[in-house]
């Protein structure tokens, strides 16, 4: 957990100052008179003592008279720096006795005591394990101890070192407070999370508090070998009857061009690890992408779709073979019970257009079914543009699936229509055991939730997912009033949404276009566990559903009406909660273009709420750059709950002309956050967590530097010098070099995300 406490320092930066006027000389002294103060730096904390010396030159009176604007100095240069272990400017001057105009003058920066150790190294179950506490400022020697919190057993904090050491004899995140205490009885805290894993594979497997995936599938074609012979299935032949007779290493491929029309179900088969089934078009590898190469519509005959980016069409010729489906319910791919080592390949999978006949899932297991080791690879898989198409590709039930290189779109349900939720990608429900997933490279378009992980019932949760470099879009199209506007309109909800998921991580992806108008408020990314509700009174179907180590970086994020959602909360009005909700780290992530009046939503960079139980606890979020016209967070807590372990650092954001506002009250508490003043609400809402470190945009009148917590810097949007900030809609947030950003972090890096890392990552997304 990266959580920030700020140290107090006191730095010097002495100079002469020769008081006579330019070509003047005073009568009294010679005019070779120069004072020098040495050291001419030093670093101090609170209540320190340094001796500094005068040099006094051009006389043999060598004699100074010492003051200090703050602090104390004796005749003799001694300094001693305030008690108090607040930030302030100190300046110290030595003026000579000779000649009273000459002087030097050194200015003092006091900064407080604090704790350097922003994290600790993670241990392995019962194995030695030895780290050490740091502090900085203050006067030596330091008191170590625990504030709120503690240790794993078998471990423990020595107080006159920082020293933690031991063999820990349990396994989990530990989070505590440690305190420093130095001799003028300054203190200093900060919370700090010590992950304790099963094994030392493990070990350094965090990003901040959340735990990476502890597993990620290799699914190039190497690694799914298919060495039987190819079998062709020519227009018109019969696909099920080649699945049923298919054997361990074949290829079925269906000839370039035709359309196989049904519901097609993939068998189980007792494959293995080197005999994979794939079943793919007809065409020669040149005419397709080539590996790890995203499809598009062009493959399928289609040299452009309205509302969409456009995408590169080297020929309008039709080289893949079209399965697709007429009816009702889940169709034309599912896989039956145990239908394991299959590989579809560039193909186009759809549904029968214009028919008027919803359809709830084009590829997923059959009903009640689990399947294992499925790749689906460079496929183009569409809904129509009118029709209720729910789903693309459904994983619940699935483990060791993954979804890459392929090109999903128009999945939709109407508003008034059969259904009100549509995914391209979705999982995370079900009775059967789940992922580990990989969703990568690929374009996801899709009215309700791009993806999503939970959302149903479920007595499991999918773990170690990797969803990287995909494009998740929603057409603008879609939005009412528009120009082009699609009938009939439909129910929009979110980019990216986790109810049920764990190991998390999401890197690398371009999130554009989501507004609010049906239940939804056009938030892109959206946390919020959830014990599902299925409208009867106390009727909870998901009491085990939890959100636990989510890692969100290298991302941006466009033309949306909020930017984050993290909340725990119940399920509906008579609903109740899920298990857990905590261990997120967010950083590196671009957000702009956040227009509430626009894009129907809150104008909020990201909304923090919580219930009692599960507490929201130990979310990070570190080096972004946002824009927000209304708010910069919407906060929520009955009080008196707190939210524990949040920390805010190193970003530059937009205040809004609210601030950090109130999600509103609760049925039987008062909101914390029901305060105008940032800082009260910080203080009211949040335990043992930093807002520290940021650079803060354009506050209104009513909410200058005072009401917010120290430690931050505030700016207007021309003064932080972006390169081109562009009224943050599309702008270059690189840093010029004479933006006060630069190596303004705690860290000692720029504020704000890191742009060429961010850019680098997402290189080729679009």
């Amino acid at each position: 957990m990266l959580v920030i406490v700020e140290v107090l320092l006191l730095t010097t930066n002495c100079e002469v100052l020769n008081g006579s006027p330019v070509g003047s000389q005073a009568a009294s002294a010679p005019a070779q008179v120069h004072v020098a103060i040495t050291p001419d730096a030093a670093t101090l904390g609170p209540s320190a003592r340094q001796q500094f010396t005068a040099n006094v030159s051009g006389t043999n009176n060598s004699a100074v008279n010492w003051t200090a604007s703050a602090g104390s100095i004796s005749s003799n240069g001694t300094f001693t720096a305030p008690a108090a272990n607040e930030e302030a400017q100190i300046i110290i001057t030595a003026t000579s006795v000779a000649d009273s105009n000459q002087k030097a003058s050194c200015t003092v920066r006091i900064q407080r005591l604090a704790i350097a150790t922003s994290s600790l190294a993670s241990g392995v179950l019962n194995s030695a394990y030895s780290a050490s506490l740091a502090a900085m400022g203050g006067s030596p020697p330091y008191k170590w101890g625990i504030s709120n919190g503690s240790l794993p057993k078998g471990l423990q904090l020595q107080a006159s070192t920082g020293m933690i050491s031991g063999t820990s004899l349990q396994q989990g995140a530990f989070s505590f407070t440690a305190q420093v205490t130095d001799v003028a009885s300054n203190t200093a805290t900060q919370p700090v999370t010590l992950n304790i894993v099963a094994t030392a594979a493990t070990a350094n497997n965090f990003d901040g508090p959340a735990e990476l995936p502890r597993v990620y599938l290799k699914t190039t074609l190497a690694d799914t070998p298919a060495p039987g012979p190819t079998v062709t299935v020519a227009s018109g032949g019969d696909l099920q009857s080649a699945l049923d007779n298919a054997t361990c290493g074949e290829t079925i491929a269906l000839q370039a061009g035709s359309t196989f029309t049904g519901k097609f179900t993939l068998p189980q088969k007792a494959c293995d690890d080197l005999h994979w089934i794939i079943i793919r078009t007809s065409a020669v590898d040149d005419s397709l992408p080539p590996e790890g190469t995203r499809m598009n519509p062009c493959y399928a005959g289609i040299a452009s779709l309205p509302g969409r980016p456009s995408f590169a069409c080297p020929s309008s010729k039709k080289v893949l073979a079209t399965i697709t489906y007429a009816g009702t319910g889940n169709g034309p791919i599912q896989f039956a019970n145990g239908a394991n080592h299959y590989r579809l390949m560039a193909l186009e999978v759809t549904r029968v257009a214009n028919n008027g006949r919803p359809v709830v899932g084009l590829i997923s297991p059959a009903l009640g079914a689990a399947a294992e080791k499925i790749v689906i690879d460079r496929l183009y898989i569409h809904g129509s543009a009118t029709d209720e198409t729910r789903r693309g590709v459904r994983l619940s039930g699935t483990v060791n699936f993954a979804v890459q290189d392929s090109y999903i779109s128009e999945f939709h349900c109407a508003q008034g229509g059969t259904c009100v939720d549509s995914q391209a990608v979705s999982g995370g429900t079900g009775d059967l055991p789940m992922g580990p997933f990989k969703i990568d490279n690929n374009f996801l378009e899709a009215a309700g939730e791009n993806i999503i992980f939970g959302g149903g019932a479920a007595t499991q949760t999918p773990a170690d997912i990797e969803i990287r470099h995909n494009h998740l879009f929603k057409p603008i199209i879609w939005m009412r009033g528009q120009r082009g506007f699609v009938s009939p309109a439909f129910i929009v909800k979110n980019h990216f949404e986790l109810k049920n998921a764990q190991r998390v991580l999401f890197e690398g992806n371009i999130l554009e276009g989501t507004w609010g108008g049906f239940s939804q408020h056009g938030h892109s990314v959206v946390i919020t566990p959830k014990n599902q509700h299925n409208g009867r009174e106390g009727d909870n179907v998901c009491p085990l559903c939890k959100v636990t180590d989510v890692t969100v970086r290298y991302v941006t994020i466009s033309h949306v009406g909020g930017a984050f959602l993290i909340a725990n909360a119940l399920s509906g009005p008579n609903g109740g909660p899920a298990s857990k909700g905590e261990r997120y780290s967010i950083h590196d992530v671009i957000a702009d273009d956040i227009d509430g009046a626009k894009y129907t939503g809150y104008g909020v960079f990201a909304q923090l709420s919580t219930i009692v139980t599960p507490l929201l606890q130990d979310v990070t979020i570190n080096h972004v750059t946002a824009f927000a016209p209304h708010a910069l967070f919407d906060v929520g807590a009955p009080e008196p709950v707190q939210m524990l372990g949040i920390a805010f650092t190193n970003s530059i954001v937009t205040s809004g002309d609210s601030g950090i506002a109130s999600t509103g009250p609760f049925p039987n508490a008062p909101n914390c956050a029901r305060f105008a003043t940032p800082s009260t609400t910080i203080t009211r809402c949040f335990s043992h967590s930093t807002f520290s470190h940021n650079a803060i945009l354009d506050t209104p009148d009513r909410l200058p530097p005072s009401k917010w917590t120290t430690s931050n810097l505030f700016y207007s949007t021309s003064a932080i010098g972006f390169l081109n900030y562009n009224n943050g809609v599309g702008g270059d947030y690189h840093l010029l070099p004479s933006s006060p950003a630069i190596g303004a972090a705690h860290d000692g890096t720029d504020l704000g995300a890191n742009v060429n890392a961010v850019l680098s990552t997402i290189a080729g997304v679009r």
